[in-house]
């Protein structure tokens, strides 16, 4: 998923970055929270599933809530959106001078912000190796390379947690003017049954400063059988002095 909302639906990640005020909308996902846990020692294919999905594609309507803070006056964010990947392409292509295979991800609706209604529409090429490993994306006004090629664990576990991949991001193709980086890890949390666990993929940008601009939370919940589903998001990001904490619930 980059670090705006408009232009940012990731995780993905399957995400990216996402990733609206005024053009912000993309998030993360919900979570788990069943009472019933996996055996111990049980594994959950994500690499397989991630490239299932990748390849199927999928399209969701989500109803987005939260809110919007500036200078200590606090007004409520409301809205539905679309959010679709492609199926993936077949074809390979150049990404980085490396071959590469990509999916759009993309995002469509509105959001009310203090009774101003936005539109929202927006899309996100993200490249991965022909194995499933992060290459980079782009957007408008972002082109993200990955310092080395990412990869998602072939297998996880309830409890497991790292680091998946990080970019180097520019303002362009021409990789002149740098806007900042962002790194993408996961996390392994109880699911619904003891067959589930939800896997969040926490993506968080940072300014050439140093500072964070945005984290998001792209929750997806994972069978032991390889059934991927995208479940809610979450996104926490500051642009132009706006505080913004938005929490998609996919339907």
């Amino acid at each position: 998923m980059d670090r705006n909302i408009s232009t940012r639906l990731r995780r993905r990640g399957t995400t990216a970055g996402l990733a609206w005020l005024a053009s912000i909308l993309l998030a993360g996902c919900g979570g788990g929270g069943g009472t019933a846990l996996p055996a111990a020692g049980t594994t959950f294919p994500l690499q397989t599933a991630m490239s299932a999905l990748l390849t199927a594609g999928v399209t969701r309507s989500a109803t987005v809530s939260g809110s919007a803070l500036y200078q200590g006056v606090s007004v409520p964010i409301s809205g539905s959106v679309t959010l679709s990947i492609l199926p993936m392409t077949q074809a390979t292509v150049l990404f980085n001078a490396q071959t590469a295979t990509y999916a759009i991800f993309s995002v469509s609706g509105t959001v009310t912000v203090a009774s101003q209604t936005l539109s929202i529409s927006s899309s996100q090429q993200t490249y991965f190796s022909t194995a499933l490993q992060p290459l980079g994306y782009t957007s408008t006004g972002a082109y993200c390379v990955a310092g080395a090629p990412g990869s998602y664990p072939a297998t996880v576990q309830l409890g497991d947690s790292g680091s998946i991949v990080s970019y180097a991001c520019y303002s362009d193709s021409t990789m002149s003017v740098p806007v900042g980086t962002e790194s993408l890890s996961y996390k392994v949390g109880p699911g619904v049954s003891s067959t589930t666990v939800t896997v969040s993929l926490i993506d968080t940008a940072t300014t050439t400063s140093g500072q964070t601009s945005s984290s998001e939370i792209d929750n997806y919940l994972l069978s032991t059988g390889g059934t991927l589903s995208l479940s809610s998001a979450s996104l926490s990001m500051t642009d132009s002095g706006v505080l913004l904490n938005m929490q998609l619930t996919l339907s």
